[in-house]
């Protein structure tokens, strides 16, 4: 039972997902005001018949004014819900509205069934445009047993006689009413799937676009782009609030001897495999990134300098790990490493960047497999970065 409800509350308040809530919001506002256009329509042509056509007066004039100025209000408050992002209550209030309207004037007057019962159409544009799916056939559903409901009263009526409520004239107007009710309730329904598709296809695209810029295409790892764009974020964020932030800059040992001896394809493949094994052992917030050739960037949120050398230690033994696999005419595999830190008195991420960039143009001039800390550029010579040119 509680299953069967669940189900009946989804088709009946459907979840709009976020990027759909824009051309919803939109549709609705747009219904609002084709709604007060038809409404201030109706009402000069209610006026004009009750200023021209006296015999008018004597019949139906103040129930039309009272319905165009209810509408009016009911109109008034969907464009209010529309304005607050409400836009599957702005169905139902629309659809109900103008539901309601020709129900309550074909019991009263029924002799303009066939011509005032149409106006349930309105109430299906309504809930199917605005909402879709269930709602649509909903109001198609209480349209067809509203015009039943009211062709049969009317029937029953003195003026039944002279206004043509024979079976044949009602069998006709109740199946093309039905016919088209429901027929637009499914054309509504799939229109309003096929933009929910074409909405999801588009996200789908671009997030597959936003992947292909930040992806380095031969490892798969973050691109230099990438890791611009996650660098500037942790460094705002650790600023603000104070907290650690490292970075790593790696140079792999030997790579293009590699390159060399076994040629190019190979070498990709040692690449690949390599920031694979690399990023095994990073945390999931670390973000590894290839930035060129066999250069590589570790970005260590949360983690002062000295966590920054254990994570160096485990990027060491997981590389070394995986050449080990290569084969024994492949080189044991090792890089070179510069280890920065964020300092307080740092105000652009080229200060983190250079600090790592310089210590591992340091460490690489120590000899293979070295790792040198951004407190050892003190005592050291100063070297011009040859990293990272932004």
């Amino acid at each position: 039972m509680r299953t069967l409800w669940r189900a009946l509350l989804s088709a009946l308040l459907p979840r709009v997902e976020p990027d759909e809530k824009p051309y919803r919001i939109q549709l609705a506002r747009a219904a609002v005001r084709v709604s007060l256009i038809v409404l201030a329509g109706w009402l000069v042509v209610e006026v004009t018949m009750l200023l021209v056509l006296q015999p008018y007066a004597s019949h139906g004039w103040r129930f039309d004014l009272a319905a165009i100025v209810v509408l009016a209000l009911i109109v008034l408050a969907a464009d209010r819900l529309a304005r607050l992002g409400r836009t599957t209550p702005v169905g139902y209030l629309l659809a109900a509205g103008f539901f309601l309207f020709p129900l309550i004037n074909a019991f009263l007057v029924p002799q303009d069934i066939y011509l005032v019962n149409t106006a349930f159409l309105i109430s299906v544009v309504a809930a199917g445009s605005m909402i879709g799916g269930g709602p649509a056939y909903l109001f198609a559903g209480l349209a067809t047993a509203a015009n039943l409901a009211t062709w049969l009263y009317a029937r029953n009526t003195p003026a039944a006689d002279i206004h043509g409520f024979d079976l044949a004239t009602g069998a006709v107007f109740l199946m093309a009413q039905t016919i088209v009710a429901m027929a637009l309730a499914a054309v509504l329904s799939f229109y309003s799937s096929y933009v929910r598709r074409s909405i999801s296809a588009l996200n789908e695209q671009a997030e597959q676009m936003t992947e292909l810029a930040h992806t380095d295409p031969m490892t798969g790892l973050a691109n230099r782009r990438w890791l611009m764009e996650q660098l500037g974020r942790e460094f705002s964020r650790a600023r603000r609030y104070r907290r650690p932030l490292s970075l790593l800059y790696l140079d792999l040992d030997g790579f293009k001897a590699i390159n060399d001896r076994f040629g190019h394809l190979f070498g990709d493949e040692v690449l690949t495999g390599a920031g694979r094994a690399m990023k095994a052992v990073l945390r999931s917030t670390d973000l590894l990134a290839r930035i060129g050739g066999d250069e590589f960037v570790v970005l260590l949120p949360e983690t002062a300098i000295e966590g920054a050398h254990n994570v160096t230690a485990k990027l060491r033994k997981a590389l070394t790990s995986y050449s080990q696999q290569l084969g024994p005419a492949v080189p044991v595999m090792s890089f070179c490493a510069g280890v920065s830190q964020l300092h307080q008195d740092d105000t652009t991420i080229d200060d983190i960047l250079s600090r790592a960039d310089e210590a591992q143009y340091l460490a690489k001039g120590t000899g293979p497999g070295h790792t040198r800390s951004e407190k050892e550029l003190v005592a050291a010579p100063p070297t011009p970065p040859h990293g990272f040119q932004q």
